[in-house]
């Protein structure tokens, strides 16, 4: 059956010249040519399409014309149209779940991907989703049987109860330089938001440690390293064999991308993700820890993390506070682009302050939404070489931009060696409102929610519709 495909894009005669070229394919079917905005929603509406082309439409980004596009239509797939000078922001899109073609684009690029099995739906690894060249030979993605199904697919109505639709906070705190404190505020708003209720339950707040190699989110609450993230991996890995092996193969002589083509077949469940958690008593906080040994983060590929983040977002935790490593490596970008909202980390110190604001020029020419960004200065003294206004300017942030400042304290020091986060502690400290103060920012629904219902109930709406919705 011919999957149906829509045209976006102010380049008519592209549109047009691909049109033609498409009209005798067995696997697509254009159904329709759109260059402006409104012309692609009434087109969606009214020949629901399989796949959306998208190619530039200045009236707005891609990622968030996808993103406002799969709200009000679940089932679509979609394909960026890149120039060669685009492709540097290709795992950006391809966190967004996205697939990406270069220009020009041939007939037998997006035959290829129409040929992936419908019913797979997940976001493709990064050498599964790389710009398709006219020549590649592109295998599809093995499809699943009931029996053959790796990791059963669990839909979200039977994670939770019965007419319980409950939204999902999806936070990363970044910080491009070591040493700022990022873990250190990633456990604290983490505690502070298992403290926290909506309507008369507790928050089910995960924590994840993505700084694969030298991560020590659970050092920092005295919590054991197994099971963790390599633990979760290994099974992961362990299916894929015993399924490869039933096709009469052998796993040794599979190569890593025939790998990541059999991955983008599976999707991971998220009622198993407790069985790879470790849990913080006192507060109930449940962490997925970086592996134990250093090693084992060698093992854990680029398509693993896709299987896991995918898994967490369609997970019943209310919060998910994803602690990363100081770098851009393929984890950090995803972990960055699986966000609602970022925190991003620094000192006022210059190497942190030039850091900060190299990574805020390459997020903005990626076109990445400065909305989702929220900035905190760690460790800040009373008296500092640099403002809160000289730092706001140099990141060029809009001047009504608030910027975090978590004080020096001298009983940060003392609660990182014990293990005993701040938030559980009885009293006031100066650092301890700070964080306070920037959780309420983050999920003001559940600071409202403490106290009552709220009366504004367009607050009641997920940070991302907030943001691509005003």
């Amino acid at each position: 059956m011919k999957r149906r495909l829509l045209l976006v894009d102010e380049d008519t005669a592209s549109s047009s010249m691909l049109m033609q070229q498409l009209v005798d394919s067995q696997w697509v079917e254009v159904c329709g040519q759109a260059s402006r905005l409104d012309q692609a929603w009434q087109m969606l509406q009214t020949l629901r399409p399989d796949l959306v082309l998208l190619g530039e439409i200045r009236e707005s980004e891609r990622g968030v014309i996808s993103q406002q596009f799969r709200l009000a239509f679940p089932h679509l797939s979609f394909i960026a149209v890149c120039s060669p000078q685009d492709l540097m922001w290709e795992p950006f899109f391809r966190n967004l779940g996205i697939w990406v073609v270069t220009k020009p684009v041939q007939p037998g690029q997006i035959e290829a991907l129409a040929m992936i099995p419908q019913s797979v739906g997940i976001t493709m690894p990064k050498e599964a989703h790389r710009p398709l060249s006219s020549q590649a030979n592109f295998t599809p993605a093995p499809s699943f049987s009931p029996e053959q199904q790796l990791v059963a697919e669990t839909p979200l109505e039977s994670v939770y109860s019965a007419g319980e639709a409950r939204p999902k906070h999806l936070i990363t705190v970044y910080g491009p330089k070591g040493g700022v404190g990022k873990t250190f505020l990633s456990r604290e708003l983490a505690i502070y938001f298992s403290q926290q209720k909506r309507g008369e339950k507790k928050l089910r707040v995960l924590a994840v440690d993505l700084n694969l190699d030298l991560g020590t989110f659970a050092t920092t609450l005295n919590l054991p390293r197994t099971p963790n993230l390599f633990t979760w991996v290994q099974e992961i890995d362990a299916q894929l064999h015993e399924w490869v092996k039933r096709q009469g193969r052998d796993p040794l002589e599979i190569g890593m991308e025939e790998w990541q083509e059999y991955a983008a077949g599976v999707r991971l469940s998220p009622a198993d993700i407790e069985k790879f958690t470790v849990t913080h008593v006192e507060s109930g906080l449940q962490v997925l820890t970086s592996p134990r040994d250093i090693r084992h983060s060698f093992e854990i590929r680029n398509y693993h993390l896709y299987l896991i983040l995918e898994a967490l977002k369609q997970s019943a935790y209310d919060v998910i506070i994803i602690d990363t490593a100081p770098d851009t490596t393929d984890a950090t970008i995803q972990a960055l682009f699986f966000a609602e909202q970022v925190v991003m980390v620094g000192n006022p110190v210059v190497d942190s302050i030039e850091n900060i604001q190299r990574l805020l020029k390459l997020l903005r020419e990626a076109e990445y939404p400065e909305e989702r960004i929220q900035v905190c200065m760690n460790r800040l003294q009373r008296k500092e070489m640099f403002t809160l206004d000289e730092i706001r300017a140099y990141f060029q942030l809009h001047p009504s931009k608030k910027i975090y400042p978590i004080p020096d304290d001298v009983e940060v020091k003392k609660s990182i060696n014990t293990g005993a986060p701040m938030m559980l502690q009885q009293g006031r400290t100066a650092a301890k409102d700070a964080i306070e103060t920037l959780g309420k920012a983050l999920l003001p629904e559940e600071s409202e929610n403490a106290d009552g219902p709220s009366k504004n109930k367009t607050k009641e709406r997920p940070a991302l519709l907030r943001w691509l919705w005003g």
